[in-house]
């Protein structure tokens, strides 16, 4: 009765739990004078640099004409940002100094236009609305090589967390555009660390986590996978409390609502004892985690035993 549940021995274990580093990109400098991009060659598989006297056209492309690339890597919760909004203000004042890059879809619009594919430059995108032009580098790219341009492409990436970069790797996994080891390497995470995240993918998506973890800068992607480990082991309890703070705490979201899944399955781990005196019995109602021992000494009258169900009820031993 008294033995120590699965849930303790993974929250215990959950407290040396670690990040997985995000990939550290270099910084985009406002001045940078434009010039061809090396992650896109290396991408392709180039061994030199493209020579500086060869020059790219750019396409100069109003917004309705950019649809988002199907495997695109940046969150809607990333784009209003204080980063963004610096970037927004120095396009609108200055102009877009860094082209991004697009692919030509089969696609035209009612009046003639070409629809193009965004495959680097979301920020970038977005931030020019005002300005109503987007600069790009046209390019032809299968779906595997546009991937490897855009998880390779350093410009915008400074601020991507490793839970928005995790979001955006479940598809291209779950297709086979690449293999997690391809993954891997172009993001710059642990081969490992990257298989044990992917797990957490049944957890996110059987609990419907997309309606909690609305904020990517505001998840930790260590501490989902923490949750997630505790789900493989006991889904039944980690759904009980989705639900319970779900509806009692509606405003936690985010990390916040991750962590409180956890303080509660910590509470309902710890043991808990009532004893009741009942006329003619004595009652002790133990409970341990899902596990819940009643012993009478003595037999109680039928009509006492509604004390009995209201103490389950208060130390949390019924649905």
């Amino acid at each position: 009765m008294a033995r120590k549940s699965n849930i303790n021995k993974l929250l215990q274990a959950a407290s040396s739990s670690t990040s997985i580093p995000a990939k550290d990109p270099s910084s985009e400098l406002p001045n940078k004078p434009l010039s061809s991009n090396p992650a896109i060659d290396l991408a392709m598989g180039a061994n030199q640099k493209r020579a500086r006297s060869i020059k790219e056209p750019i396409l100069q492309l109003e917004h309705d004409q950019v649809v988002l690339f199907k495997y695109h890597d940046r969150h809607e919760s990333a784009i209003d940002t204080d980063k963004f909004q610096q970037i927004k203000r120095s396009i609108t004042t200055e102009g877009q100094h860094f082209p991004g890059i697009v692919r030509k879809t089969d696609r035209t619009l009612k009046d003639g236009r070409a629809v193009y594919e965004l495959i680097v430059g979301r920020i970038r995108f977005e931030a020019s609305r005002d300005v109503g032009v987007f600069k790009a580098f046209l390019k032809e790219l299968s779906d595997a090589e546009a991937v490897r341009v855009m998880l390779s492409e350093n410009e915008d990436r400074q601020d991507i967390t490793p839970f928005e970069r995790w979001l955006s790797i479940l598809p291209l996994v779950e297709d086979g555009i690449l293999t997690n080891n391809e993954i891997a390497d172009l993001i710059g995470w642990d081969k490992g660390n990257l298989s044990r995240s992917l797990k957490a993918k049944k957890f996110y998506d059987e609990c419907n986590l997309s309606n909690y973890l609305l904020d990517v800068s505001k998840v930790k992607l260590h501490q989902l996978i923490e949750v997630a480990s505790l789900y493989d082991k006991d889904p039944l309890s980690v759904q009980n409390a989705i639900d319970l703070i779900s509806e009692k705490y509606s405003s936690k979201k985010d990390n916040l609502f991750l962590k409180a899944i956890v303080s509660h399955l910590s509470e309902q781990e710890k043991p808990k004892t009532e004893k009741i005196f009942l006329d003619g019995s004595k009652v002790i109602i133990k409970k341990v985690g899902n596990n819940v021992s009643i012993s009478f000494d003595g037999l109680p009258k039928k009509d006492a035993l509604n004390e009995v169900i209201s103490t389950l009820e208060t130390i949390g031993a019924l649905k």
